[in-house]
């Protein structure tokens, strides 16, 4: 039986032979749109991923900075030049893919405005204050050589520099504000990230673990226990 909206009524083509193969055309044409549908929601979460495990990696560096300044601050210990060039590498190799991100949903939901929410204050802000701060920390070995230099001036030929000296002091102090205000804000995106995945990255529990980890021993003594012979 052959039923439809055009009978050809040929004699060389049948009318079921039209049919059929329209429907394989209107099939693959499915098939595609479903396949496009499935490779933009694997690339829409991959991009999220990518953001979480970019801000919580620059979240972590950006802790253990502060918590190393801290600790020199309180103890009046001696500061090394290089204290943070490794922050300030990370922070150079992480702000350009994070400026690369093309997050442009489809279709807006509560979950894609919020993420759209944290790109956009990225955007806007907290990225060049990222690249600020990458800067600002080759302050930190200016204001050690100058104290040293000041050391030198007062006759003071081996001095140690330490937190407590001048310029360093006033160096980490700015330095600390810098960090911190960074440190709150990334918490901020971080935690609406989460929630607006549903808690798939588990950031409480990520975020609690980089809180109480211990401070790393970066001492001579503690590299030489790590290849006693006596042990």
């Amino acid at each position: 039986m052959e039923i439809g909206f055009c009978a050809i009524n040929s004699r060389f083509i049948s009318n079921n032979f039209l049919f059929t193969c329209f429907s394989g055309a209107f099939a693959s044409i499915l098939v595609v749109i479903a396949t496009e549908v499935y490779r933009f929601i694997q690339m829409k979460k991959s991009i999220e991923q990518f953001l979480f495990s970019q801000l919580a990696f620059i979240y972590g560096q950006l802790q253990a900075a502060n918590t190393n300044i801290t600790n020199l601050l309180n103890n009046k210990e001696h500061v090394s030049d290089n204290l943070l060039s490794y922050l300030s590498n990370t922070i150079k190799q992480i702000t350009p893919s994070l400026r690369s991100l093309d997050y442009n949903p489809f279709f807006s939901s509560n979950r894609s405005r919020a993420i759209k929410r944290i790109i956009t204050r990225l955007f806007s802000t907290e990225i060049n204050q990222l690249d600020s701060l990458a800067s600002d920390c080759i302050y930190l070995p200016i204001a050690i050589n100058t104290d040293k230099s000041d050391a030198l001036r007062n006759g003071e030929s081996n001095a140690v520099i330490t937190s407590a000296s001048s310029n360093t002091q006033k160096a980490l102090n700015v330095l600390s504000k810098e960090i911190i205000r960074l440190i709150s804000q990334i918490l901020i995106d971080l935690t609406e990230l989460n929630t607006a995945c549903d808690n798939s990255f588990h950031w409480n529990v990520i975020v609690k673990k980089l809180s109480d980890a211990p401070k790393p021993d970066a001492s001579l003594l503690a590299f030489f226990s790590k290849y006693d012979s006596s042990k």
